[in-house]
């Protein structure tokens, strides 16, 4: 009986080590990279928001509880064990409907590391740290512009590591793209829309085109992330409402420096109107396009 006893305590203790010894290997210093619950705080609110309301030349907005945001970990630590340089990517989401949010999930990171945060949520290549956001499909409304258009993008800092978990602090997001609100009219009467096309205007190459995707190169400085896009094939870019409105809502890609004219074709029941304007588009601007003039084609 005391020799089985004895071999009891002895299994029990070799069982005991072994555990310890497995909770211990699975155990990772704060500096090396592993997945942890990252929890991302902004520091102030903006007007760059997943839901947005237009009020008067401004646009007021706020996130909503689950929105998806895509990540890159444009630190690149994973190149230290992997063979290839990749930078991780996944998903966040927003913890609050509110002006301000925070951001949570689960991503790879050290200490120092920065996060990049996009919003709506992309698909991010690893290796070259772009995605592609996409300008065509619009149908016009604010509420779709918010949700699919919208393009913002954040910087995140990982400040502390705790375990299992993170923390990060994020400054205000940037708008990548301009919002324009559009009108029209003959001259005296409102011009109803059924379909809108914009092109770029002008006697170059890129006349009559305007690009359907833009590219987007993600860093660790805010300032150096900008949409570029480059019209393919002869077309514009065609915004069709889900009914007839007066008015139109649009996510246009900053001016480039030769390209500051626009070419209009609203169509409706009446038939077909057209016109040009001159404008500069800057990112993040709200552009209230009220009241251009058309001419009704015959």
């Amino acid at each position: 009986m005391n020799y089985l006893k004895g071999v009891s305590a002895g299994v029990l203790l070799t069982l005991m080590t072994a555990c310890s010894g497995s909770d211990s290997s699975e155990m990772q210093p704060a500096d090396e990279p592993q997945v942890r619950h990252l929890v991302i705080t902004q520091v102030e609110a903006d007007d760059t928001r997943a839901t947005l309301t237009d009020a008067a030349e401004t646009l007021a907005a706020s996130w909503t509880k689950g929105d998806e945001l895509t990540y890159c970990n444009v630190s690149g630590k994973m190149g230290v064990t992997t063979p290839s340089l990749t930078f991780p990517t996944g998903t966040l989401t927003a913890a609050a409907t509110a002006a301000m949010s925070r951001f949570t999930g689960d991503v790879t990171c050290m200490p120092g590391d920065f996060i990049s945060v996009i919003y709506p949520a992309a698909t991010v290549n690893e290796t070259t740290k772009g995605y592609t956001i996409t300008l065509s499909g619009q149908d016009g409304s604010l509420n779709t512009l918010a949700e699919r258009y919208h393009y913002v993008y954040g910087v995140a800092s990982v400040t502390g590591v705790s375990g299992n978990t993170a923390t990060a602090t994020m400054q205000p997001m940037k708008s990548l793209l301009t919002v324009c609100k559009f009108s029209f009219t003959d001259g005296t009467n409102v011009i109803p829309i059924v379909s809108l096309n914009i092109s770029y205007g002008g006697s170059d190459s890129n006349t009559g085109k305007y690009p359907q995707t833009a590219s987007v190169v993600c860093s660790d400085s805010q300032a150096d992330v900008h949409a570029a896009g480059v019209a393919t094939d002869n077309t514009g870019l065609t915004v069709t409402p889900a009914s007839e409105t007066n008015e139109v809502y649009v996510a246009l890609l900053p001016t480039q420096s030769n390209k500051t004219e626009f070419r209009f074709t609203v169509t409706n029941s009446s038939g077909t109107y057209t016109g040009v304007a001159k404008a500069t588009l800057n990112e993040g601007e709200y552009v209230r396009a009220t009241g251009l003039k058309l001419t009704k084609n015959l």
